[in-house]
C-alpha cells in the first residue's frame, strides 16, 4: 500500500515510538523508509551582557546525525531494514513536508508530543500543522 514512508524524528520518547511505527509499517508493506529530524535555523538571543548573539546549530546538527545513526543501526538490529536518515535545517513543519514531496513519500508518520495549554498555543503543533497541510497521508502515533 504504501512505498515509501517518511517519520519526522525530534528525539523524544513519542518520536521514537512513530520510528517503530514506521518500521513496522515498513516491514509489513515492503516500502523504503525515511527518517528525517529537522534543527531550526540559528537564532539570535540575548547573551549575558544582554548583548544579542547568534546561538549556532552545527552543535545541534551534529548530535542530530549521530542519534539518526544510532537509531538507524538500532531499527537495523529490531526490523532488519535499512533507514535513509537526513538532518535538516528549517521550520519543522515546511522541512518535512517538502521532503516528501521531493522523496515523493505517500505516508508521513509523527508523534503527538502532548502539548498541553499555553504551551501549545504558543508553540503550536509541528503534529498538527503538518497533518493538516500535508497531502499525503498522516499517521499520528499517540504517546
Amino acid at each position: 500500500m504504501y512505498k515509501r514512508i517518511l517519520v519526522g524524528f525530534d528525539g523524544s520518547e513519542s518520536g521514537l515510538k512513530a520510528v517503530r511505527r514506521g518500521a513496522e509499517l515498513a516491514v509489513s508493506f515492503g516500502s523504503e523508509l525515511f527518517v528525517v529530524t529537522v534543527v531550526p535555523p540559528p537564532n539570535v538571543m540575548l547573551g549575558p551582557l544582554l548583548i544579542p548573539e547568534v546561538v549556532e546549530t552545527a552543535p545541534f546538527l551534529e548530535t542530530a546525525r549521530r542519534r539518526l545513526k544510532e537509531l538507524s543501526n538500532s531499527i537495523f538490529k529490531e526490523y532488519g531494514i535499512d533507514i535513509n536518515y537526513e538532518v535538516l535545517e528549517g521550520d519543522p513543519t515546511e522541512a518535512l513536508i517538502r521532503y516528501a514531496e521531493e522523496k515523493k513519500c505517500d505516508l508521513i508518520v509523527v508523534g503527538r508530543r502532548g502539548l498541553r495549554g499555553l504551551e501549545r498555543l504558543v508553540l503550536g503543533s509541528v503534529t498538527q500543522k503538518v497533518a493538516s497541510r500535508a497531502k499525503v497521508d498522516t499517521l499520528i502515533v499517540p504517546t
